[in-house]
């Protein structure tokens, strides 16, 4: 005879840097929709408006994403549509 359990377990997963990946999405999520993917509107709202937490945590983020933009034109779409494909699962 199968007993069947009343709870049903998974493989220890490590979320220590799971932080650090829902706070990139959502800065990448920021740039698009309020900055309209522009990393330099972001930057130059950084230095005259921001807080001083805003432009030690965001502000070296905006700035790599310009550097990565620069470097490769097409860098930008592709996070447009990861969070596009992103936004239909949920």
């Amino acid at each position: 005879m199968a007993v069947e359990t009343a709870v049903e377990t998974y493989d220890w997963v490590d979320t220590t840097n799971l932080s650090v990946l829902v706070a990139n999405f959502a800065r990448v999520h920021m740039l698009l929709s309020l900055f309209d993917g522009d990393p330099a509107k972001w930057i130059d709202f950084l230095v005259s408006n921001g807080t001083a937490e805003e432009r030690r945590n965001d502000l070296p983020f905006a700035e790599e994403l310009k550097r990565r933009m620069a470097e490769d034109p097409d860098h930008l779409e592709r996070l447009r549509k990861v969070v596009h494909d992103f936004s239909m699962l949920v």
